[in-house]
């Protein structure tokens, strides 16, 4: 439920979030030459314009890692298992975390029986109220008996309060004292969550990343499971955070259909605040977040490097999603831009393929695209190319208007670029290049003047450089 996500803030991924991002690219370069879309959420009979981090779609409940189509979330298999995280040994002498109490009086504190929940470490039901834009019923329920999936079993000694709502949605915090253990519980917890969010096709482990500046250490996390229905699962998004000898972990979850984005730090910070002001827990200081599963697929050979759109000024595109064929569910069919009108497969092109490259945080932010269209031979790519030119120069619609930005050239490649103005405002930098039996274009609109035209010539022409590898 949107609602539910208001504090959230998430990001696009490789995978279903490209495919989304590719339809409403289509849409917006083809038939509206460059307008914006905006992003809607629809979950439970609650619609929200612009939601921070999750947006519904039909998904089949049998199905959580099925096709990439509308009614299916994610388009491909997930990775086994996330990468693996050492865990120390808090004793020294290779024995496992003792959280349940069995060694020494039960504190988990190493035996000593000096560490306890201090009053008022939980969560209070007024986070959950206010804000509240859906006004949601939320009241306090028992903590120990949760229906939300994959959420771990926690030590007799810790302390715990449970909210709900009517409409299927449930907010579970848990604070426990793990001592000098702490820091081996949290990745035990960590591994339960995922060994049961990967432990078959009713559930789905979306995402996992690692937390800090928010108590010593954490991980933000992302799952689905049952109880399902034929159109939604249970979604939960999982703060758990270790703050000097304590566990605080949160989990928030609702009945939905489809996933964008990873959660936002806000659960972790209300947790380890409200812990700091009880003990002497360090208060949260600015969070920093970093994807640890799925592992980021980083640079790939024949296609434009992160460092390479630095050069050019837009640091905050980190992340290059897979590389899509066309002929695959999310794969391209043509160029997918307004302005770069030439069909490559009526040119003879042999294969078509495109990445994303996004910042990771930012849901539904900037995007450049870059495709490329491989040709029998060096002459048909370079005729395709001649024709692309000649087209990209002028404008389809007639209320936009086209501006030559220059050219590149080098042993072996050509290239030129292109600004957009759209008689809305908005406008589109855009190029294309030929390298040996491959051309490649890169498009980007612009939400400011983060990239000049200048900037988007050296793109092209990395582009163009990066072709044979």
């Amino acid at each position: 439920m949107s609602s539910l996500e208001s504090d959230l803030a998430g990001i696009s991924l490789p995978g279903p979030g490209a495919a989304r991002r590719r339809a409403a690219q289509r849409t917006r370069h083809q038939v509206t030459g460059g307008v914006l879309a905006g992003v809607v959420a629809v979950a439970l009979g609650v619609v929200a314009v612009n939601p921070p981090a999750f947006v519904a779609s039909p998904q089949p409940a049998e199905s959580p890692t099925g096709t990439d189509s509308p009614t299916a979330v994610p388009s491909t298999p997930p990775p086994s298992t996330p990468p693996a995280v050492p865990t120390p040994d808090p004793t020294g002498d290779g024995e496992s975390p003792d959280p349940g109490g069995a060694n020494g009086d039960g504190n988990g504190d190493d035996g000593t029986g000096s560490l306890a929940v201090p009053p008022g470490a939980l969560i209070g039901i007024d986070f959950l109220l206010d804000p509240n834009p859906a006004d949601l019923d939320w009241a306090e329920v028992p903590a120990d008996d949760t229906w939300l999936p994959c959420v771990p079993d926690f030590a007799d000694t810790a302390a715990g309060v449970s909210y709900e709502t009517s409409v299927q949605s449930r907010f579970d915090h848990w604070v426990e004292p793990a001592g000098t253990g702490a820091e081996a519980r949290l990745e035990q917890l960590r591994d339960e969550i995922t060994d049961c969010a990967q432990s078959g096709d009713d559930y789905y482990l979306s995402d996992v990343w690692r937390l800090t500046g928010v108590g010593d250490e954490g991980y933000l996390m992302v799952w689905n499971g049952p109880p399902r229905t034929e159109e939604s699962a249970t979604y939960v998004s999982a703060s758990i955070v270790r703050a000097d000898g304590f566990i605080s972990a949160a989990f928030r979850g609702w009945d939905g259909q489809e996933y964008i984005g990873p959660p936002g730090a806000e659960d972790a910070i209300e947790a380890v605040s409200t812990l700091c002001a009880v003990s002497d827990v360090d208060c949260p200081g600015t969070p920093e977040r970093e994807q640890v599963y799925p592992e980021p697929v980083g640079d790939v050979d024949g296609w434009l490097f992160i460092e390479d759109l630095a050069e050019a000024g837009l640091t905050a595109l980190t992340q290059g999603s897979d590389v899509q064929e066309g002929g695959d569910a999310a794969g391209p069919t043509d160029y997918g831009f307004i302005n770069l009108p030439v069909d490559p497969f009526a040119d003879g092109a042999t294969s078509l393929q495109q990445r994303f490259y996004s910042d990771p945080l930012e849901t539904g932010g900037a995007v450049l695209d870059q495709l490329r269209a491989t040709f029998p031979d060096a002459a048909s790519a370079r005729a395709h190319y001649d024709t692309l030119v000649a087209a990209a120069g002028q404008p389809v619609q007639s209320t936009d208007a086209v501006e030559d930005t220059g050219t590149v050239s080098g042993d072996g490649y050509d290239g030129a670029t292109w600004r957009l103005t759209g008689g809305d405002g908005l406008e589109w930098l855009y190029g294309a290049a030929v390298s040996g039996d491959v051309v490649t274009v890169v498009y980007y609109g612009l939400l400011d003047d983060e990239l000049s035209p200048e900037q988007m010539r050296g793109l092209v022409e990395h582009a163009a450089q990066r072709i044979g590898g």
